[in-house]
């Protein structure tokens, strides 16, 4: 069984999922067969559901089941059953209608057993007074307590577990037989306990809870103390136990209420309502009613679910591919009529901004009966400005695009949503300093102060092909290859080459510095390197008659090296930097007579190259072949077998460091004399005086 809230969640991602079987016509209920355990469980039914009844019933003969009958109500003595529609999704709840609890006296309707409800249902929906589907339903509902008797009203004192455990004899391990050594165990006799008695478990896991604790002047003197002892025993009374941190005090326990079925559900969206935490669901207000705000997101099998809820503070990045034949296919964004709840039931500053941009849908199935001219979402960006548990501003951009469909087609979305806090800067840092793993490396361009983006490369999508990509940041540390595939339509080779030059200029438009940490500020110059373009050579010295048959030097690659360092360490953390960055092009002979028509494959890809900080010093013949003392090298380095009064301890001065070695030094001078050894020669010298 689910919490509320959770059950929520669970049925918006399952009518996802299974809003797409309902589209290949499954019809049926999901899951067909139950286990129920609890007094309610819940169900989805894949039908037209708009003309759809249900009947149960209850299976008395459990040895063969019944055909699926149509004459059944929704609802018999101990259960009901209710249907709630999502579009061709249906909820199915089954819910036990009674009320029982423990029976304390004479009442009726109270369970007289452990196991109260065992019955079987049968679910059968109908439509025009005929059976389409069935499901399963076996119920095995137990009381929640195993008590059979009156429950009292007594308290239960519950005594100090230092001086009265509620477990006297933990060693006691075996009912019904004696432990060796357990001197506590009541099932060993006296003869038996004469074949251990010297060695019982002692302390608390033999049953003595509060022995003598070792630091006690009294307990030290019959354990032969060592002769300095006297000055660090202690003084104490033996009801002032070690062990007393270890247990609760005494108190009361008042037994709970007679245990019900009774269910108080607390409201889907009342929780939060006083705040948000990580997790949680967002809240809309949809005409009065609250609801989760829901954006497509991937699942766990990597498909897009329509109606996914986006939990606070969880960043997420989702490219959603949909078939569609109608406008209403693409996935839609309403935010008309939507309030959205910041967490505290207020209404957060809502800014949304509108951009329509070209794009381009692949055909992918049989022509449409007319043309269709629609204006669909390409993009959703949310941000959500966030401080502790309340949501302060929205900011959402939205691309759209006029497409027409005269086929079947395939239509790429995305959708993100990015949480920052209310006193963050809008410039989110790949570091701070040195660039961070995995973070988007900045680039800029014009002059001081710079205008700040990301490299960018592509991420090809559906056909591969170059019109239809997008972009993808690059990360810093992280070696990347891309590439698409450009079609060529009745082109000369001048025209060729100037093509394909345009689409890798898109890539790095006007881009002419690179940030060498990660938090360079746009203003200073000196925290900025200049990117080292090195054109292709597209130009023909010689074998100029080949033109004719095959286009020379096309620029089919493009390699950007970034050469880094790790620079210094912050709290222990390698902080690293770029020293230089390097754009170049490899070519290739396309083969075509006068006019090309042909698939051109374009790559591009991303090395991120280490170098020292420092040139490493010259390493002697004798250095590496004469290791022995070298500390670096070794794990044993006798130079620092008084590490703290070397050189190479530098964790404090050294004039505190040489004050600490000479008390140590007193304090062992001490420990000799007041020792064995020369209470030994003292007597001895006594007696050769005497």
């Amino acid at each position: 069984m689910f919490p509320p809230g959770a059950l929520r969640l669970v049925m918006l991602a399952v009518v996802g999922v299974i809003a797409q079987a309902g589209a290949q016509s499954v019809i049926g209920f999901y899951p067909s067969k139950v286990f129920l355990s609890g007094p309610q469980m819940t169900t989805f039914l894949v039908a037209n559901v708009s003309s759809v009844t249900l009947s149960l019933a209850v299976i008395a003969d459990t040895t063969s089941v019944p055909l699926p009958s149509c004459n059944g109500e929704n609802t018999t003595e101990n259960w009901l059953l209710s249907l709630e529609s999502f579009d061709t999704v249906a909820k199915v709840t089954v819910t036990f209608s009674k009320n029982l609890t423990l029976c304390s006296g004479n009442e009726t309707n109270c369970c007289q057993k452990v196991q109260c409800v065992v019955e079987t249902l049968q679910v059968t929906a109908c439509q025009n007074n005929r059976t389409i589907t069935s499901m399963l339903i076996h119920a095995e509902i137990f009381i929640n307590t195993t008590f059979l008797g009156i429950v009292s009203d007594n308290k239960t004192v519950i005594p100090n577990q230092v001086y009265q455990p509620l477990g006297p004899c933990p060693c006691n391990l075996t009912a019904g037989a004696c432990d060796v050594r357990c001197c506590c165990d009541q099932e060993c006799n006296l003869s038996m306990k004469k074949l251990f008695n010297g060695s019982c478990y002692s302390g608390v896991f033999g049953g003595n809870v509060s022995p003598p604790f070792d630091q006690l002047c009294s307990v030290q003197e019959k354990n032969h103390a060592p002769d300095w002892f006297p000055f660090l025993c202690v003084q104490s009374p033996m009801d002032n136990s070690p062990f007393q941190g270890y247990f609760y005090q005494g108190y009361t326990e008042t037994p709970p209420q007679t245990p019900s079925f009774n269910l108080s559900f607390e409201t889907i969206y009342g929780k939060a309502l006083s705040s948000y935490k990580q997790g949680d669901a967002i809240l809309i207000d949809v005409g009065g009613f609250n609801e989760y705000l829901t954006i497509p997101q991937k699942s766990g099998i990597g498909t897009c679910m329509r109606y996914a809820p986006v939990a606070y503070l969880q960043d997420f990045n989702a490219t959603c591919v949909t078939d569609i034949t109608v406008c209403s296919d693409a996935w839609t964004i309403p935010l008309n009529d939507v309030k959205f709840n910041d967490g505290t039931g207020g209404t957060p500053l809502l800014k949304i901004q509108i951009k329509n941009i070209t794009k381009d849908v692949v055909s992918t199935g049989p022509a449409l009966p007319e043309v269709i001219h629609c204006e669909v979402n390409v993009s959703a960006d949310y941000i959500f400005i966030w401080e502790a548990n309340k949501i302060k501003e929205i900011q959402v951009t939205i691309e759209t695009a006029n497409i027409t469909l005269t086929h079947q087609a395939k239509l790429e979305q995305r959708f993100t949503a990015t949480f920052r806090t209310s006193n963050s800067t809008r410039d989110v840092l790949s570091g701070n300093p040195g660039y961070q793993i995995g973070k988007p490396v900045i680039t800029a361009s014009g002059s001081a102060p710079f205008t700040k983006s990301t490299l960018n490369l592509w991420k090809p999508v559906l056909n591969s092909s170059c019109s239809s990509i997008t972009r993808t940041s690059v990360l810093f540390g992280e070696n990347s290859f891309f590439g698409c595939l450009f079609q060529m339509v009745n082109e000369n080779c001048t025209q060729l080459k100037e093509n394909v030059n345009s689409i890798f200029k898109d890539l790095l438009p006007s881009v002419s510095h690179i940030s060498m940490r990660g938090n360079s500020n746009v203003s200073d110059p000196s925290e900025w390197v200049s990117i080292i373009y090195e054109e292709p050579n597209a130009t023909c010295t010689e074998n100029c008659v080949t033109e004719n048959l095959m286009c020379l030097k096309v620029p089919a690659h493009m390699n950007i090296q970034i050469l880094t360092t790790v620079t210094g360490a912050v709290e222990g953390i390698p902080q690293e930097e770029i020293l230089a960055t390097k754009v170049s092009f490899s070519t290739t002979n396309v083969y075509c007579v006068s006019a090309c028509n042909l698939s051109l494959p374009l790559t591009a890809s991303v090395q991120f190259i280490r170098v020292p900080a420092q040139m490493p010093l010259s390493v002697t013949r004798f250095q590496m072949t004469n290791t022995e003392y070298d500390c670096e090298k070794n794990d044993v380095c006798w130079q620092q077998l008084a590490y703290p009064l070397t050189k190479y301890y530098t964790g404090e001065p050294q004039h505190l460091t040489l004050a600490k070695a000479v008390i140590l030094v007193f304090f062992f001078i001490t420990a000799a004399v007041l020792g064995a050894p020369w209470s030994r020669l003292r007597k001895a010298w006594n007696e050769t005086t005497l």
